[in-house]
């Protein structure tokens, strides 16, 4: 009776078609499946029972259906959109700025720099490996807080946009951190930084990673854009100037290019971007990361 039960959200599909279309490829399955219409969008349920093996069969077809239609030079191609929701890029970025507010610039005895920042000795003498994601919240001052927030912005929205919420966030703080981890192994104990920049640059690598891959005739602009980007924020904080760590950004868009493709060779990565209640938990947990590193930090 409980195979009746059809409670398992498996996918969102972009249109009443694409509803249609998947529960074609899983009655060809042989696995039942209901399509409905909630909170604004197209639905496919089944049995409990059957989620994973509906997971895979979708997936499967998308896969061998990623290509098509094929690519034509006349169409005006764009980032594709894979949700439907608004990201709360403009409460992010704004949790930042208060954020600065609090701790103020970056200054000789302020214990939010003194405990929070990238600090070489610290993190490979001492084990304070939080100092890689505590350092991306703080900001030298306030040029360095608005070049991050204004082009940073615009970037991370995008990224939010292709890949959802929880994952788009879960992986600019994975390139953050691990920007901040390679450029300090590279740099040794003198080296101090902080920022979100590194983060940014990795924002960049994840969207020009996964449309090269995911995408192999995807139109160049889709790819440059980005990396444009991150030139305009290197002019903006100037390419050498005391507020600018080239090594972290550098290492940020190797990581985020990295994660990026990396993401394009998941099994059921679409499914993944689709599945709400992932999102959700990847969105959370990003948030915890940064709480529990700085409740590390303070204690």
């Amino acid at each position: 009776m409980s195979e009746l039960l059809m409670t398992s959200t498996i996918g969102l599909p972009a249109s009443r078609q694409q509803a249609e279309q998947w529960s074609l490829v899983l009655r060809a399955a042989n696995i039942p499946s209901v399509i409905e219409f909630e909170k604004r969008s197209w639905v496919i349920k089944v049995s409990p029972l059957h989620e994973h093996r509906a997971l895979r069969e979708i997936a499967a077809f998308m896969e061998e259906n990623s290509d098509w239609p094929p690519y034509s030079p006349k169409k005006n191609l764009s980032l594709p959109v894979l949700t439907k929701y608004q990201p709360p890029t403009i409460l992010m970025m704004g949790a930042l700025v208060i954020f600065y507010v609090v701790t103020g610039p970056w200054s000789d005895g302020n214990a939010w720099f003194s405990e929070g920042a990238v600090s070489g000795r610290q993190i490979l003498e001492h084990g304070q490996w939080y100092r890689l994601v505590t350092a991306l919240t703080l900001h030298a001052d306030v040029v360095h807080l608005v070049g991050n927030i204004l082009i940073g912005g615009v970037l991370v929205h995008f990224l939010c946009r292709l890949l959802g919420n929880g994952l788009g966030w879960f992986l600019i703080l994975a390139s953050g951190t691990l920007g901040n981890l390679m450029n300090i192994l590279l740099h040794g104990n003198s080296h101090n930084s902080v920022g979100f920049s590194t983060a940014v640059f990795g924002t960049i690598g994840i969207l020009s990673g996964y449309q090269a891959i995911s995408k192999r005739s995807a139109a160049l602009k889709e790819i440059l854009l980005p990396l444009a980007a991150g030139a305009g924020l290197l002019a903006f904080l100037g390419a050498g100037g005391p507020r600018t760590d080239l090594g972290a950004h550098f290492f940020g868009l190797l990581a985020g290019a990295a994660l990026g493709g990396l993401l394009v060779f998941m099994p059921s990565q679409r499914i993944l971007i689709s599945k709400t209640s992932l999102q959700t938990n990847l969105f959370i947990a990003s948030l915890a990361i940064v709480g529990l590193c700085w409740w590390l930090a303070m204690s």
